[in-house]
């Protein structure tokens, strides 16, 4: 009965939050954002020097969206653009591959199917595996981009050290999209950012559903978390005012118009409890339901700015790319939304805490397609709360061990690139390696108590090297691939 009170409170919470939402437009979207495409380098300080607005914050996130989803000269969207961002590569058993050579080779759509001899091809998910897959029965795919600057980071800490580097450098961007096959019908609809792709051998044109984008700048080295998704992907659990029954991509019909009562546990409807780690491309349809819209509940810190500056900025998109001057192929744009932004206050301090009191933005994010089963953000959590920073956890500058690159936790496909070019990576311990008898047992471990190195990725050891000589990295192990 938990889940279903938390469920049946987040119709009062939209309701509370909308009656904000009729504010004057005050937090406006550049036309110049989309006719002259810009990717930003840091948000803007509109209350003062190193005081940002929320609605700074919004207009960071798009404008950056709004370049990621231009054409260059070349009419290829940004983001998909291989000089500019490169696309995380995987071989056939699912293990990191080079991504940044010229050439990509490898597979770069993950999904959670797994494959027969029972090895995870890989989790497209956040963090439990779930595998998706929309009405029409075909699964969701993911694929990572990345800012070309990540290929040439050092995974050594030493190095690092040496470039008095301990964050990400500004710039560095994270792009993670969520993919469905597009039967022939959407296909000449148009309404869907397309790539190409071959599945099994065949030719497949692929919808974009979802998207997140994080973005390191000099100011915010903790990234700003920005998250999209299609308008039709999910209901809302429990509706603040009347919603379609259908189309949705995610939702049945039935189970829709049952809602918030079919969201309830055990209810037939099975809403936000996918299945794991299937076996099949095609398969029984998903439920989803967003549980906190614009992820946010009344309460939180700054909610109605929050959520009317998120409005505003969605509108204002909209309005931009309907507009008969817009470019074409930005057109599309009109059937994506930000669900929310997330980002730190204090960069000298670390994110998380009961509460989050060094979190702003939309303190309850979670994309739908992406974190379906991170949705029920419990901020009173003692332990582990499920929004960005609860899995891309950010240590403060503050902090006497305070590297967040070293620390595999920020960025969760560093190690990946690392690996992937045949390179060893340096991850810190979280505890002091005294001398050279005490590294094993924290380095590699044993089968039953993995070490460091195991514990940062499946098919990863320990390649015998150490250091405890990094101030701000603490002692690391050397790791490499299997």
């Amino acid at each position: 009965m938990k889940n279903k009170r938390m469920l049946l409170c987040s119709s009062l919470i939209l309701a509370g939050l909308n009656a904000h939402a009729v504010a004057a437009d005050t937090c406006t979207v550049d036309p110049g954002w989309l006719t002259n495409p810009a990717m930003p380098t840091e948000v803007k300080q509109s209350a003062g020097p190193g005081d940002s607005t929320f609605c700074d914050f919004y207009q960071f996130s798009t404008q950056a969206y709004l370049y990621l989803m231009s054409n260059n000269s070349s009419g290829q969207r940004n983001f998909m653009d291989p000089n500019q961002y490169a696309v995380l590569e995987f071989d056939a058993d699912g293990n990191p591959a080079n991504s940044c050579d010229a050439a990509v080779t490898g597979p770069t759509l993950r999904t959670s199917l797994n494959k027969a001899h029972d090895t995870p091809l890989s989790t497209g998910q956040a963090g439990d595996g779930a595998t998706i897959y929309a009405q029409d029965g075909n699964v969701i795919y993911y694929d990572v981009h990345f800012s070309k600057g990540m290929c040439s980071l050092s995974g050594s800490a030493v190095e690092l050290q040496k470039q008095n580097l301990i964050n990400f450098p500004g710039g560095t961007t994270e792009i993670k999209g969520a993919w469905k096959v597009l039967s022939a019908s959407e296909i000449a609809a148009g309404n869907f950012v397309t790539q190409q792709q071959l599945i099994g051998g065949q030719p497949q044109t692929l919808g974009l559903v979802g998207m997140h984008i994080a973005i390191a700048t000099p100011n915010h080295p903790e990234f700003v978390w920005a998250t999209f998704e299609h308008k039709i992907n999910s209901p809302d659990c429990t509706p603040a005012g009347t919603q379609p029954s259908a189309p949705w991509t995610f939702a049945s019909q039935s189970c829709t118009a049952a809602l918030p009562g079919s969201a309830a546990p055990k209810n037939p409807c099975n809403f936000n409890n996918p299945l794991k780690n299937q076996t099949a491309p095609t398969g029984a349809p998903t439920n989803i339901c967003r549980v906190y819209p614009f992820g946010t509940a009344v309460g939180d810190s700054n909610a109605a700015v929050n959520v009317q500056d998120i409005q505003q900025q969605n509108s204002g998109v909209a309005a931009l790319v309907s507009a008969p001057s817009a470019p074409t192929s930005m057109s599309v744009l009109s059937n994506y939304f930000n669900v929310g932004d997330l980002w730190v206050s204090d960069t000298t301090k670390s994110s998380g805490g009961v509460g989050v009191p060094n979190e702003r933005g939309s303190l309850r994010l979670a994309n739908t397609v992406a974190e379906t089963t991170f949705q029920n953000v419990d901020l009173t959590s003692t332990t582990f709360i499920s929004n960005c920073f609860g899995c891309h956890n950010y240590v403060g500058t503050g902090n006497s061990v305070n590297n967040n690159i070293t620390s595999q936790n920020l960025s969760h496909i560093f190690l990946d690139i690392v690996l992937g070019k045949g390179e060893a990576v340096d991850v810190s311990a979280g505890t002091v390696i005294g001398d050279n008898s005490m590294a094993p047992a924290i380095c590699q471990g044993t089968t039953a108590k993995p070490g460091v190195c195991p514990n940062a990725a499946n098919n990863v050891k320990w390649n015998g090297q150490w250091t405890n000589l990094n101030t701000s990295a603490g002692s690391v192990c050397g790791c490499i691939a299997e």
